[in-house]
């Protein structure tokens, strides 16, 4: 007996999508036009190919191929044949934009290609890094310093968008000393300090990472009232005496164990009625936002932990000696406030 298989209808749509959301090919050309400074040279209004190829150091035919290409998105536009201009999204791309994302695609090449080992991860829970390169993220940057500063700059990238969140939802006029524990480079510190005249701040990070901070400390005309302390949040001495103590993006990357032991140290060193603010992608379950969420993801693909609900930072808070006092949500990320208990 014969039988006919029944014919599925064709879902173009679906299909489309699909092959949208599965084009890995999109974060990694813009990540190309980031470093020919596409976006910059288009500041000023549109330009033809020719002039563009030639400002950016492009191949004028394959430069207008993926301008097209990314045109599809958005991201730039073709005003007339062979005329390019920037569309807000592309404005974003633009290293002088006050709100710049540039640097969020210029990620060290050894971080994405983490996101081979996935399947990895999904099946034992480790860290799609370490299974790529043989060693957990830290230990390659730290034996790698282009990397380790390319990192830093990806993640300075986001803070201009992350600033005004925070800077709306705390009233850090209250804090005479605020010591940001691994800081990085010192970008959101010296942005917090532009905003505060009286404030005075302590950047906390490895020596190396610490390295370039006086110069950025000094553009932002704040050098003279932030000291900058190299060393590890993990075994090294906390600055004492701060009255905020601020975590921007630090704790989801550590386990239970040594979270529990970076706040018990803060708590150890910050000053009577001080506080601690813990700012990071934190779940607040079913109504966690996506941005949070891929965060989540991405420290799980670098790090193998991610981030935590609230419960779970308030349990480690207590842990630590710490209670939890505030939590204010933002479209970032909650900013958790604790003080000791």
């Amino acid at each position: 007996m014969l039988t006919t298989k029944r014919r599925v209808p064709i879902d173009v749509e679906s299909i489309l999508t699909l092959m949208e959301l599965g084009d890995y090919l999109y974060p990694y050309t813009i990540r190309a036009v980031c470093l020919l400074n596409v976006a910059d040279h288009l500041a000023d209004g549109p330009l033809p190919i020719g002039e563009l190829a030639k400002a950016t150091g492009g191949h004028e035919e394959s430069l207008k191929k993926t301008l097209r290409y990314l045109a599809t998105r958005g991201l730039f536009k073709e005003t007339e044949t062979d005329v390019f201009a920037l569309t807000p999204i592309a404005e974003l791309l633009r290293t002088d934009h006050p709100y710049s994302a540039r640097e969020v695609f210029l990620s060290p090449v050894v971080c994405t290609r983490a996101m081979e080992g996935l399947d990895h991860a999904l099946r034992t829970g480790e860290p799609a890094f370490d299974a790529v390169h043989g060693r957990p993220m830290w230990d390659y940057l730290a034996d790698h310093p282009a990397d380790s500063q390319r990192f830093d700059k990806v993640m300075s990238g986001v803070t201009a968008m992350e600033l005004m969140a925070i800077v709306r939802s705390v009233d850090w006029t209250r804090f005479g000393t605020i010591v940001d524990i691994g800081g990085g480079n010192g970008g959101f510190l010296a942005s917090l300090l532009g905003r505060l005249s009286k404030a005075k701040g302590v950047l906390f990070d490895l020596p190396g990472v610490v390295a370039g901070a006086p110069e950025m400390l000094a553009e932002a005309g704040v050098a003279d009232r932030c000291g900058v302390v190299g060393g590890s949040f993990l075994v090294d001495p906390i600055p004492p005496g701060g009255d905020a103590y601020v975590l921007k993006r630090i704790l989801y990357s550590w386990s239970e164990e040594q979270v529990i032991s970076i706040l018990s140290r803060i708590r150890e060193a910050m000053a009577p009625n001080g506080s601690v603010f813990i700012l990071e992608a934190g779940r607040v379950e079913a109504d966690s936002p996506p941005l949070a969420r891929r965060m989540d993801m991405l420290i799980f693909t670098l790090n193998g932990n991610g981030a935590r609900s609230i419960e779970q930072q308030r349990q480690l808070l207590g842990a630590a000696g710490l209670e939890l006092v505030n939590v204010t949500m933002t479209p970032m990320f909650p900013i958790i406030e604790a003080k000791a208990a």
